[in-house]
């Protein structure tokens, strides 16, 4: 083993000063109080100074000019000894005039009495990290001011829930005037929730590291602040930031929102009151309510009497005028529990929950006599308003449908505008009236006691049978029958003969769909039905659907739709609609004549006529009076030029045997009618 040689003193004297200059960092000597004495090679690095002109020179020269305040008021501290060693920042002056941040560390020199020599230390470049730390102080000052800035309430938490930031829409919503009262308290004495405990919330999205979503309303904890509307989120950090971040967003305005525009769904724009979806919400509640507990209630169905004149003698404005006024009349007679709507038009419908019959009926005479009170002028002009009512109440007893009280309530308005209006009818006050007759043929089609028959239609040339017409006929709970005539009437008035149609039609149809009939199948049309396009057609669809594989244009063929032509009854522009799908199939269609109205031009010219129908009536007055006997005589030869058969209608052939003459007399082709009604075959 080799022995090392003894080190000398030059190289020990040598090793200190390679070791120095090799440091990144500068080693300094201050002499005295103000002046360099040693400087490392460092140093000219550092600033572009050499050391040589650098050394002597005062410290100041080379000192930022906005720190050498601060850098002379610590010079003095460590020269009166209130020091011995001080670590600071600031800035260099660099040969081509820039600068670079520095950190200093160093320590004071005495000599052996105490007296200040100067001091020793280093100089380390900063200036990347001052360059980073002000990049980080600009992105914490930017965020700050993002979230300041930020529409949506935003809180940060320590992991004792004590809030560390909040910015002004959070405060916003809380109710705070100042955000520092809010800094550094519990999250739970600052915030509260309507519907919870925001400390649950919190430690419940900490404990899952999920976020956590809520709807409800916030405000200051322990005061009497307005509730704020808002979605509220709580996303936990990290688990070992253990803290986390409220979001709390505004939706005061989108809650008003939708509140207005689920008032406009549910409200009539003009008077205020409920619309006809909003109060079938509430009915449904009610009638639910009544079925499960038998808690009973009351309709009123009320009708502005005579509006079509308000309307064309005063304008739409004074019109629209009258239905706020009454709106507000019928809402102020009625208790804080009840319900109106604009059941549509003039129509109003009042809901009146735990009420019976009897109270109801006194409350639609209160509403009755508050309308009557009310004054509408044009002008100087007054403008009289009154309202015809009908109610109906829910019986236990019945088990009642909600479409069955709206009907009787219904009846019950026809009744009171029958009775000459300004009146208040309710469902007991039937007898063998309208009201009556149309609710028994309701529950006969509801308890399918109507009964199809038919009358049969023969030529008065050779006496054979050619065809038959289908009619419906009721049996009453007892047995005992009612014919059509005593209560299509009723239906008509109250415009429900459309429940009959839809039962007779079908099955005319299907009896001579099976070969139960011969020849032609006539069936009577309500102008009710006619009114209504779409069941017209959905019933000729439903036809066509079944009989798909079946001849339907042999069918369709037989088929003669009898329509009663009184003015009054009959709408032509909506009939052609209603009937288009059907001729087009191959149906023929019938006029009859039941009433003292003759058929106009509008009627030949507008409809294919194909039969004319003279009832028995015209016949009896031909067969005495000379002049109807003329009159009807051209009608028939009339008919025949266009193109129409005609046929003597209701005329039996046993009781009547000198109309079955008057008919021949006249020409008609065909007679219809008989000793009794026929079932079909």
């Amino acid at each position: 083993m080799q022995a090392h040689a003894p080190e000398t003193s030059a190289e020990r004297d040598t090793e200190p000063a390679d070791f120095i200059g090799s440091l990144r960092d500068v080693v300094f000597r201050t002499r005295g109080k103000t002046f360099w004495s040693y400087l490392s090679p460092a140093w000219t690095t550092l600033t572009g100074f050499t050391v040589e002109e650098s050394l002597g020179r005062n410290i100041l020269d080379f000192v930022y000019p906005d720190d050498r305040p601060a850098n002379s008021l610590r010079k003095q501290q460590l020269e009166s000894g209130e020091i011995s060693a001080s670590r600071h920042t600031k800035r260099l002056l660099r040969r081509d005039g820039s600068f670079v941040w520095i950190e200093v560390d160093l320590r004071v020199l005495y000599d052996g009495d105490g007296a200040f020599l100067g001091s020793v230390g280093t100089i380390r470049d900063i200036s990347d990290r001052i360059a980073l730390e002000n990049a980080i102080r600009h992105e914490r000052e930017r965020a700050a001011v993002t979230l300041m800035a930020l529409s949506d309430g935003v809180l940060t938490l320590d992991p004792q829930r004590r809030i560390e930031f909040l910015n002004h829409a959070a405060a916003d919503l809380l109710g705070l005037k100042l955000i520092d009262y809010a800094l550094h308290r519990p999250i739970e004495t600052v915030l509260a929730l309507e519907s919870g405990d925001i400390r649950s919330v919190v430690d419940e999205a900490r404990a899952q590291q999920q976020m956590h979503t809520l709807d409800g309303r916030c405000r200051l904890h322990a005061t009497e602040a307005d509730w704020s509307d808002v979605d509220l989120t709580v996303i936990p950090l990290s688990e070992a930031d253990e803290g986390c971040i409220i979001v709390l967003r505004d939706v005061r305005e989108q809650r008003a929102l939708q509140a207005r525009l689920h008032h406009q769904a549910r409200h009539d724009a003009l008077t205020q009151a409920l619309n006809r979806v909003g109060m079938l919400d509430e009915l449904g509640r009610t009638h639910a309510g009544f079925l499960r507990t038998g808690a009973t209630f009351s309709n009123i169905l009320l009708d502005l009497d005579h509006f079509k004149r308000v309307n064309d003698q005063h304008g739409h404005a004074a019109g629209d005028e009258a239905l706020r006024l009454v709106a507000r009349a019928i809402q102020g007679a009625l208790r804080a529990d009840d319900h109106l709507a604009r059941w549509g038009g003039e129509e109003f419908l009042c809901l009146l929950p735990h009420t019976s019959l009897e109270q109801a009926i006194a409350i639609a005479e209160r509403i009755r006599a508050e309308v009557q009170a009310l004054e509408l002028k044009q002008g100087r002009q007054p403008i009289p308003l009154t309202i015809s009512a009908g109610v109906s109440a829910a019986s236990p007893d019945r088990g009642d449908t909600l479409e069955q009280m709206l009907q009787r309530a219904d009846f019950s308005l026809y009744e009171a505008k029958q009775a000459g209006r300004n009146c208040v009818w309710h469902e007991r006050m039937t007898g063998e009236g309208v009201l009556d007759l149309a609710s028994q043929a309701q529950e006969a089609l509801r308890a399918d006691r109507l009964d199809l028959m038919y009358q049969p239609i023969i030529s008065l040339t050779t006496g054979a049978q050619v065809g038959q017409e289908g009619f419906a006929r009721m049996r009453m709970p007892d047995g005992t029958p009612l014919k059509a005539a005593r209560f299509m009437p009723a239906l008509q008035q109250m415009h429900r003969a459309h429940w009959v149609d839809e039962k007779v039609i079908p099955l005319v149809l299907e009896d001579c769909l099976q070969g139960r009939l011969q020849g032609d199948c006539f069936i009577n049309l309500s102008a009710d039905l006619l009114r209504r396009p779409t069941l017209m057609h959905a019933l000729l669809d439903d036809f066509l659907q079944r009989t798909a594989h079946s001849p339907q244009d042999q069918l369709l063929g037989r088929i003669v739709l009898e329509l009663d032509f009184r003015a009054q009854q009959l709408d032509l522009d909506a009939a052609c609609t209603a009937l288009q799908p059907w001729l087009a199939a191959g149906a023929r269609l019938a006029l009859k004549q039941s009433g003292p109205d003759l058929p106009t031009l509008a009627h030949w010219t507008e409809l294919p006529i194909r039969f004319l129908k003279i009832h028995a009536a015209h016949l009896k007055r031909a067969a005495t009076a000379p002049k109807a006997h003329l009159i009807l005589s051209s009608i028939v030869r009339l008919a025949k030029q266009l193109g129409c058969l005609t046929v003597a209608d209701q005329v039996d052939q046993i009781d009547q045997p000198d109309l079955v003459d008057v008919a021949r007399e006249l020409g008609l082709d065909w007679l219809q009618g008989d000793h009794a009604d026929q079932p079909p075959p």
